[in-house]
């Protein structure tokens, strides 16, 4: 229980850091190409991997929160921020992250299981 708990406190702060960081201003660095999509899917990945600790088996929590928290932020940024737009592969990306991360512990978990 206490595992859980601070896995919600967690994953409710990481939600709130990446609104903030995505509302700011575009970070400077080396223009590497498809960076930006990696990072997304780590991101949005690692947040469907804290809902997963938060709330074991919602899954579909997991998918849906993470969809609308990344839609709403390319929507933010798209209307909120100057210097910055909104797109819709970057949304894609979190997407892809949070699948990947919800279908390998899924996968994991079944194998456990049957394994047992």
């Amino acid at each position: 229980m206490r595992r859980e708990r601070a896995a919600q406190i967690l994953w409710v702060g990481f939600m709130a850091w990446v609104f903030y960081a995505a509302l700011g201003p575009a970070p400077e660095g080396p223009e590497i190409p498809h960076l930006d999509k990696l990072m997304h899917a780590l991101c949005w990945g690692f947040m469907a991997a804290l809902c997963l600790v938060a709330y074991p088996g919602k899954w579909r929590m997991a998918l849906g929160v993470s969809a609308v928290h990344g839609g709403l932020t390319e929507v933010m940024q798209g209307t909120l921020v100057q210097g910055r737009s909104a797109e819709w592969l970057d949304w894609a990306a979190d997407l892809l992250g949070a699948v990947i991360v919800v279908a390998s512990v899924s996968w994991a978990r079944r194998r456990q299981e049957s394994a047992a």
